[in-house]
């Protein structure tokens, strides 16, 4: 039985912590803990992809695998409390384990930054298993922004269960295994200071990745699997005699009486707005803004507080050209005073160059550096009669194969140094040539891509493929499908992210009946949100005991549920007090109670 959120402990030293995350596994897989776990995209080493099939919750505990395909490509799972909001700076994680080890596969399990800024903001692997081998890892950004480590090796049996413990102070980080300490880091510079999320990944190596062993080769099982249980987190609320940094006089800091600061700096026919606000202690952030490589103006001074949901304005003017910049925040003067309710941050909201928001454009920044935002000036094409000249790239509307089905694909990208470019497949079959993406992901428009074909009744797979991802100082390429379609009903997952270069799957199924469905269930596990406002959603091939119904704002209290039939197809009708959303189960008669969440 592990301990419930907002039990509060103490320990020898008088460092007291608060439960955030606690998960014995016995519900299933909790969203409300976890999000949404890894999908789509080929990792940095190219040895495999991210598959939200790879983690699952059976058994009691939670499974995240690495999977031979019979194409003998390789996919991995992993998963994050941050993606659920669940972070702690600073505290104890516990957790079961047992590690399965084979040729060119390893399981890390670790503390990843909430900000996803690596390695500026560190990282703490409480448990990764090259070759087998038990070690234990904290990583922090160089003199250069490097990666540099200071790793231990436990030498334990990771193949049997071990219980872990994670204890992390501002002075002191120590891991344990079965109550005996294996790693001590005591120097501040190194250990993070940053809010963090537990989380677990599998690895599978390349041929190169001599510390690994290399690739998997024939002895390799075709899934191999990290098993864990009993999951604690908790935030440090308190200091002790050791490790913590007692204030001598602890306040709670006030939010600014100051209101929110509106303020022009530079000049040019250019505008960059930033959306800027702090945490104060013991006084108010400071902070430069520089557009590359070039300070505007002097140190500035913020007064919004973040907590009140307050902004300060700041507007950059400037002549900056067309192609590619760079408008830089750098944080002057962070403080800490021994807890989350003692510490002085700055926080990016928002930007906008020229009136459109840019795609990457918040920031939390927790300790003292600078942070790059990535933006660019298009060419204003020559003048014409017709239309009148605009910077935005043209949007796309293209159709591509033929035959009486329809799939129906929203698209659109960052732009950077040139378009987005794709392939789509069906079933493994290409159709159509290489596509480039025109659209705006900041300006909400889309490319309308139809895909024409003949696919018959069963179940299916498109595939979208990034071939061109690139980045830089000025900006970021990605690819996103905001919408997907098949005959008019709209895909169990209907949009995607592409941050690197690699293949997504979107599953859809043509019914025999035909079926007048808003979703149509698939052969895989699928997962089907409603949230409230939705109105009527109809579902079909729905398995119980397999797929997920995730109800979002609607209350269990208030479900009810009868058999009836609409248009002729018999099913289940599901409906709520005080509210006209609907979901009716074509030739489903009963649900589980294990069938639904409820977040």
């Amino acid at each position: 039985m592990v301990s419930s959120v907002g039990t509060t402990t103490t320990d020898a030293s008088g460092n007291q912590y608060k439960v955030v995350l606690s998960d014995d596994f016995s519900s299933g897989y909790k969203y409300s803990n976890w999000g949404s776990v890894y999908h789509g995209g080929v990792y940095g080493n190219g040895a495999f992809w991210w598959n939200a099939s790879d983690v699952k919750v059976t058994s009691g505990e939670m499974q995240v695998s690495a999977t031979r395909h019979a194409n003998n490509s390789w996919s991995a799972g992993g998963f994050n409390s941050k993606a659920a909001g669940i972070t702690i700076k600073y505290g104890t994680v516990e957790f079961d384990a047992r590690v399965e080890t084979a040729q060119g596969t390893q399981a890390a399990i670790m503390m990843w930054p909430k900000s996803d800024v690596w390695p500026r903001d560190g990282e703490i692997d409480i448990l990764e298993t090259p070759k087998g081998t038990g070690m234990h890892t904290v990583h922090w950004a160089g003199a250069n922004n490097q990666d540099t480590y200071s790793a231990k090796l436990s030498g334990i049996d990771t193949n049997q269960t071990h219980h872990y413990k994670m204890t992390w102070l501002p002075n002191l980080l120590t891991i344990s295994v079965d109550g005996k300490v294996v790693g001590t880091w005591t120097n501040p510079d190194i250990i993070p200071d940053t809010a963090m999320g537990f989380g677990a990944m599998s690895y599978v190596a390349a041929s190169n990745q001599a510390w690994l062993g290399g690739a998997p080769n024939s002895t390799t099982p075709s899934k191999v699997t990290t098993h864990i249980d009993n999951v604690v987190m908790s935030q440090w609320t308190g200091a002790g005699s050791s490790g913590g940094t007692t204030p001598s006089a602890p306040t709670t800091p006030t939010t600014p009486t100051t209101p929110p600061v509106t303020k022009t700096i530079g000049t040019g026919g250019d505008t960059l707005v930033l959306k800027i606000n702090q945490d104060a202690y013991n006084g108010n952030a400071q902070y430069t803004i520089s557009v590359d490589g070039k300070q505007i103006g002097t140190t500035l001074t913020a007064s919004a507080s973040h907590a009140a949901g307050q902004d300060d304005t700041i507007t950059v003017k400037g002549d900056w050209g067309a192609g590619s910049h760079k408008v830089t925040v750098n944080f002057l003067n962070d403080a800490y005073g021994g807890s989350a309710a003692l510490d002085r941050n700055l926080h990016v909201d928002g930007i906008t160059f020229n009136g459109k928001a840019l795609s990457n454009g918040t920031a939390d920044l927790s300790k003292n550096g600078p942070v790059d935002f990535g933006f660019a000036k298009a060419t204003t094409p020559t003048p014409t009669p017709t239309p009148a000249p605009s910077t935005d790239p043209a949007v796309v509307v293209k159709t591509i194969g033929s035959g009486s089905d329809t799939i129906v694909m929203k698209v659109s990208q960052d732009a950077y140094n040139g378009n987005c470019q794709y392939i789509v497949s069906v079933d493994g079959k290409q159709i159509g040539g290489t596509l480039s993406a025109g659209a705006l992901h900041s300006t909400s428009k889309d490319d309308i891509i139809t895909i024409k074909g003949d696919w018959g009744v069963g179940d299916h797979k498109l595939t979208v493929k990034f071939i061109n991802d690139a980045s830089g100082s000025g900006g970021d390429r990605n690819l996103y499908i905001d919408d997907l379609t098949f005959n008019g009903t709209t895909f169990a997952k209907d949009t995607a992210t592409f941050r690197i270069n690699g293949p997504n799957d979107f599953r859809f199924s043509e019914a025999a009946e035909g079926f007048a469905a808003t979703y149509i269930g698939t052969a895989y596990k699928d997962s089907f949100a409603v949230d409230h406002g939705d109105g009527r959603v109809v579902i079909d091939r729905f398995t119980s005991g397999s797929d997920k119904l995730v109800f979002n704002d609607l209350a269990k209290a208030d479900l009810h549920m009868a058999t009836t039939t609409q248009g002729g197809v018999s099913g289940l009708l599901l409906t709520f007090d005080d509210t006209a959303d609907t979901v009716f189960l074509a030739h489903v008669s009963k649900l589980a109670t294990t069938d639904m969440l409820f977040v």
